[in-house]
């Protein structure tokens, strides 16, 4: 949510990208009714351009293309290489959420459901196989030799509060520290690592698997002994705790500022040249012990007859189906009764120069750092971001790069108190392949500092302009 994240009216907002930001907004109240991002993109399947564009596929009223030899899923195609397969859904709904500065200190609390899902290094044929069937005979009868490839999913919910505050002052600078200290609540997880996967298939009715070795975690919102996917309480099947922390360097453009009267809305915003700020997000995990299972598959072989007969039923047998295959023992696999998948961990880079009145460049290192295959993932971003704003109206246009790789331009526009954005603006405007969408907007109200209506006066006082 680069144009929500990145702006002098954040407030609360820019805790998102580093909590040590909240201090440096130009507002000294701010409460968030409620933002949106919804993010997905990968590198295997697309939707060429020339066919369709994201609105046709919303509104369902044209006949979707049909790609693939064998035609199995047919509703898009694939970039056909050999290359490992990543993909990354992200959605987040911030609630009402608030932050308050008072002197050097800035305070903030609120509540966000996010979603979570990724996969890393999927080998090239696992997609293929989904896609084409095991019909597809140019895969057949090829020993397959993959290792060390992970998904995962998660969906909680943050309570969180958060604190700012200006630690250090020395001639025109000051120094920043920020945390957001986060209670989870864990409504579904899932994962599946592979350290080592050989195998063959022969057929569409043969497979051989050799020295397999996997761990598989579900914690879902469903009842695993049903074909239906019937809902299964309760709501939160986990708990966990998380942290963010971060560090602002910030470079001001007046020595002396004022320091206001007593009241809050008194302190005067201080006008920065640029800052520098570093931040780690997303320390922590969620232990899910409601409707848990971990599977455990340690260096197993199998020649796998009539794989082609097998059929669903729900997900408790089709584990077991699994483990008597395995283990020649249906309830072997299953090891514990409890999961832990970690948040999505990054370590963050930012900077922001003002050198020109309402005219601002910012840019933007994201890193993710992985503990274990169990977490969940955002892709590394590398961005740009210049941008035009004042009190009223506000633009950006960022560009950014994916996973060192995958280039895309932005654009978000923010009128008075909404803001609405995009990262992949090509998709929306149909100029590019729909290999991924992301969209956001944000809905927010702020009262600026240095500006207090007074009861005698009826007026705003100004302490950057000297008048009452």
């Amino acid at each position: 949510m680069l144009g929500s994240v990145f702006s002098n009216f954040g407030g609360i907002n820019t805790a998102q990208i580093n909590p040590a930001l909240i201090t440096g907004s130009k507002v000294y109240l701010d409460v968030n009714v409620v933002s949106v991002n919804s993010f997905f993109k990968n590198d295997w399947a697309y939707i060429p351009k020339q066919d369709k564009n994201i609105w046709e596929i919303i509104k369902l009223d044209t006949i979707i293309p049909k790609y693939g030899e064998y035609k199995y899923t047919g509703m898009y195609t694939y970039y056909d290489n050999l290359n490992p397969k990543t993909f990354t859904q992200s959605t987040r709904v911030i609630g009402p959420s608030a932050m308050l500065q008072a002197g050097q200190h800035a305070f903030g609390i609120g509540i966000q459901t996010r979603m979570v899902v990724s996969a890393k290094d999927i080998p090239y044929e696992i997609p293929l196989f989904i896609y084409e069937g095991l019909t597809y005979d140019s895969l057949q009868n090829v020993i397959f030799d993959d290792n060390d490839f992970s998904f995962s999913s998660l969906t909680w919910s943050e309570v969180s509060a958060s604190w700012g505050y200006d630690f250090h002052r020395f001639y025109k600078s000051k120094l920043s520290f920020g945390v957001n200290a986060k209670l989870l609540l864990g409504h579904e997880g899932a994962y599946s690592v592979n350290k080592n996967a050989k195998y063959v298939v022969y057929d569409p009715r043969t497979i051989e698997f050799y020295n397999y070795e996997a761990e598989y975690g579900m914690a879902l919102p469903v009842d695993y002994n049903s074909e239906e996917p019937i809902y299964q309480n309760p709501l939160v099947k986990g708990y966990g705790l998380g942290l963010d922390v971060g560090f602002v360097f910030t470079r001001l453009k007046n020595r002396f500022p004022h320091r206001g009267g007593r009241k809050l809305c008194s302190k005067p915003y201080e006008e920065y040249l640029y800052r520098i700020g570093i931040s780690l997000l997303d320390i922590g995990g969620i232990t899910f012990k409601q409707n848990a299972q971990k599977h455990n598959f340690d260096n197993v072989s199998v020649y796998w007859a009539e794989f082609d007969t097998l059929e669903y039923h729900n997900l408790n047998v089709s584990m077991q189906q699994l483990s008597q295959a395995f283990y020649n023992d249906p309830n072997k696999s299953k090891t514990d009764d409890k999961i832990t998948i970690g948040l999505p961990t990054t370590i963050s880079l930012q900077f922001e120069g003002n050198f020109i009145k309402d005219i601002y460049f910012a840019a933007l290192w994201i890193q993710p750092i992985q503990f274990n295959a169990k977490q969940v993932r955002q892709p590394s971003q590398i961005s740009i971001i210049p941008r035009f704003e004042n009190s009223l109206f506000a633009l950006s246009l960022p560009v950014s790069l994916l996973e060192y790789e995958y280039l895309s331009l932005g654009a978000a526009v923010r009128v008075g108190p909404l803001t609405v954005g995009t990262e992949r603006l090509g998709v929306l405007l149909g100029v590019s392949d729909i290999d991924g969408v992301d969209i956001y907007f944000s809905l927010k109200f702020s009262l600026s500092k240095g500006r207090c209506s007074t009861q005698n006066l009826g007026a705003c006082y100004s302490w950057n302009s000297g008048r009452r």
